[in-house]
């Protein structure tokens, strides 16, 4: 057994240990192409560093180790978000999105993230480079099935738009980043996740949208809203949204040999919303 006293510089070594090169973190909103406020004060401060989550069924895949409430960013509905990656995305993999409404009556920085998730954003690979090779006799010609490439490669930033549609509320924001430099095993995935806080206000809403206090509570729609607005969904719950063996979390072969790929969750909201095939970085 070790004795106490290096138990203790064990574990104070281990909680002030460099971030690890490759490995990122997310803690800068974006909104409408601005960096808004300072690291973590609208993103929930985890106490994970850059370390990879590898087991999605815990809370803690929810928003991350130990996250802590932050400050509340008002948006409009139909405003394009985004986060800043820190310091860059360093592995081969996606870049995906998801949001989950507080229960009316309760603040962003109140919600457990228990509710349900619905999935409005994912980047993967990037567009094909080469298109078809011909056999060289005159032949029909053959495909060649090309090497995947990824979109999300060395990215500092991403932005996507927050739909139209989305009802007025209090929400989780969730960027998670799955590296799949690893994926060909089994519980092997690397996960990157943070959680903003936003408060969604109708694209018409006098409101001004600036940064507010994490004390702010969620209001309750009129019936009249909640009959114009669409409700996110499908939604799945955390835990329980992905499992070690789902295709796109698991992968068939190792990455470098990968031709094509699923990414993992559910059918993207609004219905019609495509996958991202170019980072749309900051533009300053």
């Amino acid at each position: 057994m070790l004795p106490k006293t290096l138990v203790g510089t064990l574990a104070i070594a281990a909680s002030s240990a460099p971030p690890v090169l490759a490995h990122w973190t997310y803690s800068r909103l974006i909104v409408n192409d601005q960096v808004v406020g300072e690291p973590w004060q609208y993103v929930r401060h985890h106490n994970n560093s850059n370390a990879p989550l590898t087991n999605p069924n815990g809370t803690e895949f929810r928003c991350n180790v130990g996250a802590q409430a932050s400050q509340t960013y008002a948006v409009r509905a139909g405003d394009e978000l985004g986060f800043g990656v820190d310091e860059h995305f360093g592995h081969p993999g996606i870049q995906q999105v998801y949001l989950s409404r507080a229960p009316d009556g309760v603040a962003a920085a109140e919600y457990d993230g228990s509710g349900g998730w619905a999935r409005i954003y994912s980047l993967t690979s990037a567009p094909p480079t080469n298109s078809s090779d011909g056999d060289g006799d005159g032949g029909e010609e053959e495909e060649e099935e090309e090497v995947l490439t990824w979109a999300t490669d060395n990215i500092q930033s991403f932005r996507f738009p927050l739909s139209a549609a989305t009802p007025p509320g209090e929400y989780l924001l969730r960027a998670e980043g799955l590296a799949l430099h690893a994926a060909h095993k089994r519980d092997a995935a690397q996960f990157y996740v943070s959680c903003a806080q936003i408060r969604v206000v109708a694209p018409g809403d006098e409101t001004s949208s600036s940064g507010v206090g994490a004390g702010g509570g969620g209001g309750k729609r009129g019936e009249e809203e909640e009959e114009e607005d669409e409700e996110p969904g499908p939604l799945l719950r955390i835990p329980g949204m992905y499992w070690g063996n789902d295709p796109g979390v698991l992968i068939p072969v190792f990455w470098s040999y990968l031709t094509n790929y699923t990414a993992p969750g559910p059918p993207l909201w609004p219905e019609g919303t495509l996958e991202q095939h170019v980072a749309k970085e900051l533009s300053t």
